[in-house]
């Protein structure tokens, strides 16, 4: 139980490290965070990543307007991958490294 207290305190801590990110880049660390979880060691596809989009924009994005919504998605996009690394077998571990550093180029 001690390992999972301290586990949740990190993620917690890490959770409101990035509050104070733009909106952009927490919405790609959340994908990122989806892909390497779920994922690590599966090819990614657009289907994947379609789906983290998704599941992390319902608990990153809901908590802005519209216009901030839509300016993050926008940033979020522009800074993926091209879809040539997609079919070239990455892995949703490793696209998941190209993300987190794509939302440290955003700060």
């Amino acid at each position: 139980m001690g390992h999972r207290t301290q586990l949740s305190q990190e993620d917690e801590h890490l959770r409101r490290a990035r509050e104070d990110l733009p909106v952009a880049a927490q919405l790609l660390y959340a994908v990122a965070d989806l892909l390497s979880d779920y994922q690590p060691e599966q090819p990614a596809n657009t289907t994947a990543l379609g789906m983290a989009f998704t599941a992390a924009g319902a608990g990153v994005l809901a908590k802005y307007p519209r216009a901030v919504q839509d300016h993050a998605l926008d940033r979020a996009l522009a800074a993926l991958p091209d879809e040539a690394n997609l079919t070239a077998g990455i892995t949703g571990g490793e696209l998941a490294l190209h993300l987190r550093k794509a939302a440290g180029s955003l700060t």
